[in-house]
């Protein structure tokens, strides 16, 4: 059956965005394992010692319980660059463990730093992140995404971000770019659209 990750932001011994990633939890459980109890990711992460210095991820896969908790150190990775790149039937709307589709992908990079996946001339998602753009002081993000990241959700709430569909076409009108997921907040570096390559 389907394992799944999750990706958990702790930073100074505290969780982030705790209750969006219980909502995924959830969300894949009862898809796909509706007989067994959800997991409490609360009371679980609180019964493993954490670090209470310095920003981390804490990496959690499970399938209808825990299978493996890594915790790591976190510094996030530049990216100056992003090649967009067609994959018309490409699926991803749980966090599976299996992400041989996206690293195939990804690989497709060639010099760039990341990709931008586009699914039938709609903006999605970067290959580990969603995506938002700004166009007159205002972000928009792709209402085409691959997965509703918990980061995305969030500003969504907050009215910080806004959705709406992107077509490649677009690009040319935005003039920023940043990528966020659980690690990577509104605070994340801005890249050029120029940066963007077909």
């Amino acid at each position: 059956m389907s394992r799944f990750i999750e990706s958990i932001r702790l930073e100074n011994g505290a969780f982030g965005n705790l209750d969006y990633h219980q909502s995924r939890v959830d969300f894949a459980l009862r898809k796909f394992y509706p007989a067994h109890e959800l997991l409490n990711l609360k009371s679980i992460l609180s019964s493993i010692p954490m670090p209470s210095i310095g920003l981390h991820k804490v990496r959690l896969v499970y399938d209808h319980e825990i299978q493996s908790v890594q915790i790591s150190y976190y510094s996030p990775r530049e990216i100056k660059s992003l090649r967009l790149i067609q994959a018309d039937s490409i699926s991803y709307h749980h966090k599976f463990e299996d992400r041989n589709e996206l690293q195939e992908l990804y690989e497709l990079r060639n010099t760039c730093d990341e990709i931008i996946i586009v699914k039938e001339n709609k903006i999605t998602d970067a290959s580990f992140a969603n995506l938002v753009f700004k166009k007159d002081n205002q972000w928009l993000t792709p209402s085409s995404y691959l997965l509703n990241g918990t980061m995305r959700q969030q500003l969504l709430f907050q009215k910080i971000i806004f959705e709406r569909d992107i077509y490649v076409n677009d690009l040319p009108h935005f003039e920023k770019v940043k990528l966020i997921n659980s690690m990577l907040q509104f605070d994340a570096p801005e890249i050029d659209v120029s940066a963007i390559v077909q």
